[in-house]
């Protein structure tokens, strides 16, 4: 298969033996994938072996995935069990996004600050979340998920995805601002 033109048919050509098809599909959501491993598991080697994990289970449940929610949505689900599993064997509870992208230029104020330490800022905040909780934030937020695709991702019911994404809001503007105000300092006593 040279490049197919549908999610759909990467999957049907899968589902025949095609395993070109299926390269496609991961070449498409392995940045996604890892990014969600990596955000649980805040260790690039354990996140990748989480990621291909991911994509073997997904090779090999592919013909179970009924197409009622999107392919990316089932393939979410899979990232985020695997890499909480992963956590679970490991028993910690640390989080990392040292690859996150910012909330969006309007989430950090400008005071100053470029870029880099509005990253910086959000990584530090997000790294004093639970695991879950920054799944939670990154899902909604930086890979704009629905509730209800969070709802499929997690398993945890719509109304409390979206009590959780509120005080998540709420617990991560006061470790922006805490974290703001201590880089504040850092800067006038230089």
């Amino acid at each position: 298969m040279r490049d197919p033109v549908t999610e759909h048919s990467a999957i049907a050509a899968t589902l025949s033996g095609d395993t070109h098809a299926f390269a496609w599909l991961v070449q498409r959501y392995q940045h996604m994938v890892h990014t969600i491993c990596f955000r649980i598991l805040k260790n690039t080697e354990e996140a990748e072996e989480a990621t291909q994990d991911s994509f073997i289970k997904a090779h090999q449940h592919l013909d179970r995935f009924q197409g009622t929610s999107r392919f990316s949505t089932w393939l979410y689900s899979i990232a985020y069990r695997t890499a909480i599993s992963h956590l679970r064997k490991r028993g910690t509870t640390t989080l990392a996004l040292e690859h996150a992208e910012a909330l969006g230029p309007a989430s950090l104020p400008e005071q100053g600050l470029d870029r880099e330490d509005r990253r910086t800022a959000l990584n530090k905040a997000l790294d004093k979340l639970a695991p879950e909780d920054a799944a939670l934030i990154s899902l909604f937020y930086l890979q704009e998920r629905s509730v209800e695709e969070i709802v499929t991702v997690t398993g945890v019911s719509a109304s409390n995805v979206k009590v959780k994404l509120h005080r998540l809001r709420k617990r991560l503007l006061e470790l922006l601002q805490n974290e703001l105000k201590e880089e504040a300092w850092t800067l006038i006593e230089s």
